[in-house]
């Protein structure tokens, strides 16, 4: 079907929820409330590395309107989506400043504010270790001793009786050994520092764990069904016994992906006689003790042939990712396998490591690995460029991988198909858009430049095995269609799209299709996750 057959695709299409979400009526979980609902707050770590000797919550029981205290001991379950390293609450160690360790039940916020103030934590200091140079020396403080003992994903790599969280090495060729051919040799440090995501609705979940054992819970997360699994086997309760509702999520960027205060918030409403309750992070809190995004060094050396081909390149990426391996281990790992990127490298070897340093724990955001691998990578080829007296286009041109050519790394040398793109085509019309060749006009104000620069990028959409996607439509008497997905809609506009697309299938104007806000696994069919640039592609095809 060409473009102008088309009815509604390709047409400006208000997003179905704007109108609530400038009005203030789109209910977050945040907004929700139910009768006799509790507050949750936590205690954190006032310590980088500790020890916790005692923890007395004598007096915040006392206080009226406390429901219930617990301590790390109360939830003896491990967390971890590739790594199992982390408690529900610190049991006998806090790993960084923030670090959740005792949480207060109250009958409101107020009083529950009140309570974490009145337990009193005693701590014996360890040494801490902050830079992931240092984590991973020998002699380094061990953050997690037990480390060999924790359940791991197949493709993961630990090292026990260290720091390092995930090793990974990838050889191809002779590796760096063949940078000695080369005519030319550049090397280069890069560092990026921590950042957070500031998602403007910070994390909220509430739990309803109900006397029959099913629990139900509400919570600001990418996706219902990934928390739902990850819960389960957290707590060892049956998938079947817990509903999981995802109701307007206010910005993710990877954050909100997986797990987070589910199981804890789940075993507070046990512990509080099982009465739901609702654990929000105000904007301190979720900066302090929610995980945040890796920084990490990487130390590049490139060889080249006088001509501009690559000869070789070596990469060394070393991400901190913070007291957990949370989603960083596989943000590192995939920085590693994506390391020649676009280009066409006859030797390479890339290694990557996530550490353990006593900072938050770091997790998800947007590229995952493949902005952090680029970054560098195409800081080198703008580098080799100037040494070699090339146009930056030029060099790229020169080392692009053409239509048959197996990816170096990624993909695991699976031959670059037409349906990938055309790289040299593609940069080539962005160069004219451009006006590559010509000097950019300067402003007339003398603190601003204008310049031009070009990046060219590969992005692997997250295909794991049980990412599989399911999608329901239920016609109605009135000749319309609700569309039941578990995409989440967090601000990036797939939803929208999947009903332009159930639009135009079944020629019916726009608004004789319905799709519901509140994404749950009891109604809405399976879909993994919404992650990883993935979920209009096949959430559609589904």
């Amino acid at each position: 079907m060409s473009k102008s057959q088309f009815k509604v695709i390709g047409k400006p299409v208000p997003p179905p929820d704007l109108y609530e979400k400038v009005t203030g009526t789109a209910q977050y979980v945040f907004d929700m409330d139910f009768p006799g609902l509790l507050h949750a707050k936590l205690v954190t770590s006032r310590e980088p590395h500790a020890r916790i000797k005692s923890i007395d919550f004598s007096k915040a029981l006392q206080l009226p309107g406390v429901v219930a205290v617990a301590t790390g001991k109360d939830f003896p379950y491990r967390l971890g989506i590739y790594v199992g390293d982390r408690d529900i609450l610190a049991i006998d160690k806090a790993l960084w400043v923030g670090h959740p360790v005792a949480a207060v039940v109250a009958e409101n916020k107020r009083v529950a504010e009140k309570a974490i103030d009145l337990i009193d934590v005693e701590y014996d200091p360890l040494p801490p270790v902050f830079d992931p140079e240092e984590a991973i020396k020998p002699d380094a403080p061990i953050l997690h001793p037990d480390l060999g003992k924790y359940r791991v994903s197949p493709a993961f790599k630990p090292v026990p009786g260290t720091n390092i969280a995930n090793l990974f090495k990838l050889k191809k060729g002779e590796g760096e050994a063949a940078l000695d051919s080369a005519d030319v040799v550049i090397e280069r440090d890069f560092r990026v520092p921590f950042i957070s995501h500031s998602y403007m609705e910070t994390w909220n979940t509430i739990a309803y764990y109900k006397i029959t054992g099913d629990i139900e819970i509400w919570t600001s997360s990418q996706s219902p069904y990934a928390p739902r699994y990850l819960t389960a086997m957290s707590l060892g309760i049956p998938v079947g016994k817990i509903k999981v509702r995802i109701p307007y999520v206010g910005g993710a960027f990877g954050g909100k992906a997986g797990i987070l205060n589910e199981p804890l918030v789940a075993m507070l409403s046990k512990k509080a006689g099982y009465k739901p309750v609702k654990l929000s992070m105000s904007r301190a809190e979720q900066m302090k003790s929610m995980p945040i995004v890796a920084g990490y060094r990487a130390k590049a050396k490139m060889g080249f042939r006088k001509d501009g081909r690559i000869v070789a390149y070596s990469v060394r990426f070393l991400f901190d990712g913070g007291a957990f391996a949370d989603y960083a281990v596989n943000v590192a790992r995939t920085a590693g396998y994506a390391c020649t990127g676009v280009y066409d490298m006859p030797n390479a070897y890339c290694e990557s490591i996530t550490a353990y340093t006593n900072k938050a724990p770091t997790t998800a955001i947007r590229g995952f690995g493949y902005p952090e691998t680029h970054w560098v990578l195409e800081r080198m080829m703008d580098i080799g460029a100037k040494e070699l007296g090339l146009d930056p286009l030029e060099i790229r041109s020169k080392n692009f991988l053409r239509m048959g050519d197996p990816t170096s790394t990624t993909g695991y040398g699976t031959p670059m198909r037409a349906d990938q793109g055309d790289l040299l085509g593609v940069m080539k019309t962005s160069a004219e858009l451009i006006e590559w060749d010509k000097e950019p006009e300067q402003p007339k104000e003398p603190w601003k430049i204008r310049a031009k620069g070009i990046a060219v990028s590969l992005k692997g959409p997250s295909q794991p095995p049980n990412a599989v996607d399911a999608a329901v439509i239920k016609f109605n008497e009135d000749a319309s269609v609700d569309v039941l997905v578990a995409t989440g809609n967090f601000g990036q506009g797939t939803v929208n799209a999947l009903r332009m697309l159930v639009a135009e299938y079944f020629d019916l104007p726009l608004e004789k299709v319905h799709l519901s806000w509140m994404n749950s696994t009891e109604w809405n069919p399976y879909t993994w996750q919404t992650v990883g640039s993935r979920s209009l592609f096949t959430v559609g095809q589904a």
